[in-house]
């Protein structure tokens, strides 16, 4: 069997350490674990179950683990995830219950493994990883993987109304269900 390799789409030359961000994170096998829509077009809303809101109070949380992430818009769908995150540059790097404090490597020319700690993939990492953990706990399960490897993000361009035209799409995406 050939090896398969992981396509990266993430932009090479970004610092995702800083910028506004469109993210969905959707669940392993697109199964339906948050929730359900309740009413059709207009009236549509997403109605959260236990493992719904677990997922919004995690989401929530995010700035209290990484203070220089602030929250806009966000939307939690039966099987996916819609959120705004805008990241301030980093001017400190501390610890929380969710994420341990970078250490020295040791040697400098070691190359460090995982996303470079405060960027937007160590965010997501760090809550994929707290909601995956509570998932399981709150439904007696081990070693259960809710959301499917990786994430969608599209930087968010500061001119010609990309953020207004994202914020909507993300609030009006249980009409559109």
């Amino acid at each position: 069997m050939a090896p398969h390799f992981h396509k990266h789409i993430r932009l090479p030359e970004r610092d995702y350490t800083k910028g506004a961000y469109f993210v969905t994170l959707c669940t392993a096998q697109r199964q339906e674990l948050f929730g359900h829509i309740v009413g059709n077009g207009t009236d549509a809303s997403m109605t959260l179950n236990d493992v719904g809101r677990l997922v919004d109070e995690c989401w929530r949380a995010t700035p209290d683990h990484f203070r220089h992430a602030r929250l806009d818009q966000m939307q939690i769908m039966p099987d996916h995830l819609h959120a705004i995150i805008a990241l301030d540059p980093l001017v400190g790097k501390g610890s929380t219950q969710w994420v341990d404090a970078t250490g020295a490597l040791g040697n400098d020319r070691a190359k460090p493994r995982g996303p470079v700690p405060g960027s937007l993939g160590a965010i997501i990492a760090a809550f994929k990883s707290e909601t995956t953990k509570r998932i399981n706990r709150l439904n007696g399960i081990a070693g259960r993987r809710p959301w499917q490897p990786g994430y969608y993000e599209r930087v968010i361009r500061q001119r010609g109304g990309e953020y207004e035209r994202i914020a909507r799409h993300i609030s009006e995406n249980p009409a559109n269900w």
